[in-house]
């Protein structure tokens, strides 16, 4: 079962509009097991809109079009199918009734280029527009279904939810179609698909494996599609859980896609209090921990040691280890993690000072060389990384890392368990 997506503006090809109703729809479409076949963005011409329409019919049987059903003189989705069809435009009386009253609870008048969108080619099926003025409309043959809705995205939704969605439902058988995701830190897709090579080979075929990479963090999507939802569900867990079982040091969490969300409970678990000290991340990673509701329960606070001077004065990193071995060095950051269990009174410390770039690097310290480090009173691990020539990345890479360090810290001296699987 396959679907098309067309999005209908200019303003969508240019890049003035964020088209999220594209997104939205996909997701939608997707959780009903139809697979999308393609997203188009096509410009406001009643050519590019009709031969669309013709090329999405022979390839898919649900066509979702949005946009270009306002009273402009730009808005020509309406023409362009009823041009499509070979159709006459008649005047539907509710909708105009319905636009009517729109302007009144608006307090505005209706006026006369408005009666524009109360026409619709004769073999529409009205959607009414429960929260806007342009109606949609539907468009049924043996094969396909064509679906018009506004481009606004609440009206869109609105309709999706109370006409179309159960519309297609009763056109079509629909397979189910199941997901789990694996969230990982801390490692790049490629070693994921090397550890993963036998796993992919022994997938069903009804069953397929995605991965969806960003800054530091590769989440992993296992789909099923299948008529038996419970048997589909219990294949899934049993994928789910071998493949985990192959890349285990990785995986943070099979439901959150937080690092930070996942972290601070066993922090709270283990009522144990964090600080930062960060020098390269400029307070990114104490950025990240706050951002979850609750997170004073275990975190106490960060020091952002940016200059060797508040190094020395506030962690009280000796100036003979800064000027022998560097503020981006193993030493310094051993020195800062002290400091910071000391200053901010807590059980553990994470460390970061680094080269973030774009200038400041050495032939031994080049941009992108960081040290992270994460310790307690009695136990620390530090390590050094090499990420990239570009600041941001670098500073987003080094807060990820801190984080998968700190994890691995907990389930070394702490027995935490981010990850229980059968």
């Amino acid at each position: 079962m396959n679907a098309i997506i067309i999005s209908i503006g200019d303003e969508l090809l240019i890049g003035n509009t964020l088209n999220t109703n594209s997104f939205w729809l996909g997701n939608e479409l997707t959780q009903l097991g139809i697979n999308i076949h393609a997203h188009w963005t096509i410009p406001d011409t009643k050519e590019a809109i009709k031969s669309n329409i013709k090329s999405a019919q022979e390839i898919a049987q649900i066509i979702l079009i949005t946009g270009g059903l306002g009273p402009t003189n730009d808005d020509l989705t309406v023409e362009a199918i009823a041009e499509y069809y070979n159709e006459p435009l008649v005047f539907h009386e509710s909708v105009w009734n319905n636009i009517q009253q729109m302007y009144a609870i608006r307090n505005r008048p209706a006026h006369e280029g408005s009666k524009k969108m109360a026409y619709l080619p004769q073999s529409a099926i009205v959607i009414p527009n429960s929260m806007g003025t342009a109606p949609g409309s539907i468009y049924l043959s043996e094969k396909n279904i064509i679906v018009s809705m506004p481009g606004v995205p609440y009206e869109m939704k609105a309709m999706m939810q109370k006409t179309v969605i159960p519309t297609i439902k009763e056109k079509f058988e629909l397979p189910s179609i199941q997901h789990s995701y694996i969230y990982t830190a801390g490692v790049g897709e490629t070693i994921l698909s090397d550890a993963l090579k036998e796993f992919e080979k022994e997938l069903p075929a009804h069953f397929s494996l995605a991965y969806l990479p960003s800054v530091g963090k590769v989440r992993l999507r296992i789909t099923g599609q299948g008529k038996d939802a419970l048997q589909l569900k219990n294949e899934l867990n049993t994928l789910t859980n071998n493949a985990v079982k192959c890349i285990q040091n990785h995986v943070y969490s099979l439901t959150e896609p937080s690092i930070e969300t996942v972290i601070g409970q066993i922090l709270r678990e283990k009522n144990l209090q964090l600080g930062t000290a960060e020098s390269c991340t400029g307070g990114n990673i104490s950025h990240l921990i706050t951002q979850i509701p609750g997170a004073s329960d275990y975190f106490k606070g960060c020091v952002v040691s940016y200059s060797n001077e508040v190094k020395m004065s506030i962690l009280k990193v000796k100036s003979e280890t800064l000027s022998q071995y560097g503020a981006v060095s193993e030493n310094t950051v051993q020195e800062m993690l002290a400091g910071a269990i000391k200053y901010l009174n807590t059980d553990i410390a994470i460390a970061v000072s680094g080269v973030a770039g774009p200038g400041g690097g050495s032939a031994e310290k080049p941009v992108g060389c960081v040290y992270i480090g994460v310790a307690d009173k009695q136990n620390q691990m530090i390590k050094r990384m090499q990420f990239t020539n570009n600041r941001d990345i670098n500073i987003e890479l080094s807060s990820v890392q801190a984080l998968v360090l700190l994890k691995s810290f907990l389930e070394t001296y702490y027995q935490a368990e981010f990850l229980r699987v059968g």
